[in-house]
């Protein structure tokens, strides 16, 4: 059986948030992950609609001129957003191409009643919010909110950690508050953040019931494997 090759893209010119998602994405049987950093001249960091066109557009063009789309069956945006850089792939190619944003609201509208999200503190929340909306297919119960924890999404992989650790833990257990018992990572530099969300959720306090968390690369390289393999069928 031939192995399946996706490419896992880190939007952002940061090494770091790619280095973070390599620590911690395992490749399902029989594929092979390959990591992706955006060039040079793309910003840092994704932190609005300007900076979402800019590092889209310079992702796209650099893709295509190592003819990336080529060598591999399928494409993971990392960042938690509805990303330009995932529909101008779709545009492009056939082959599957997702988002950390879609696989990990799928993931969640599985595994629990109500998901919220804790994120950075750019201003990309209200954004992220009409993301869910469109995905949701409008304002929705099973939607908790959105909580910005303060931190930047370069600050989250080269940081102080106690202020990370801190900041996760505080502002994963106000969402946990007011009702998610699935709590989504928001940016890819939370990558292995899950046991912080936990761990905050069960410090703030009597909830419902357990807290789940959700990495959305996890859950969209085994999406995407998964939806590499039902095309080839």
């Amino acid at each position: 059986m031939s192995c399946t090759r996706l490419l896992v893209i880190n939007p952002n010119s940061s090494k770091s948030v790619t280095d973070g998602l390599e620590e911690v994405l395992k490749p399902p049987p029989q594929t092979e992950l390959a990591f992706y950093t955006a060039p040079k001249n793309a910003p840092p960091s994704i932190n609005d609609m300007i900076t979402a066109n800019l590092t889209a557009t310079a992702c796209f063009l650099d893709i295509q001129e190592k003819k990336l789309i080529d060598q591999h069956d399928g494409f993971l945006v990392c960042c938690f957003s509805d990303h330009p850089l995932t529909h101008m792939l779709r545009e492009t190619t056939t082959k599957p191409t997702i988002g950390i944003f879609e696989a990990a609201i799928t993931q969640a509208l599985l595994l629990g009643k109500r998901f919220g999200i804790v994120t950075t503190g750019s201003g990309y929340s209200a954004d992220i919010h009409k993301g869910v909306q469109a995905i949701m297919g409008g304002d929705s119960q099973r939607f908790a909110g959105i909580v910005t924890t303060g931190l930047g999404v370069v600050e989250l992989r080269e940081g102080d950690r106690q202020k990370i650790e801190r900041n996760m833990k505080e502002y994963s257990g106000k969402i946990a508050q007011k009702g998610a018992d699935v709590i989504l990572l928001g940016c890819a530099g939370m990558a292995g953040m899950e046991s912080l969300v936990v761990q905050g959720a069960a410090e703030a306090g009597p909830i419902a019931g357990p807290v789940r968390a959700v990495d959305g690369a996890k859950a969209g390289v085994e999406i995407l494997a998964g939806l590499v393999r039902f095309c080839a069928c």
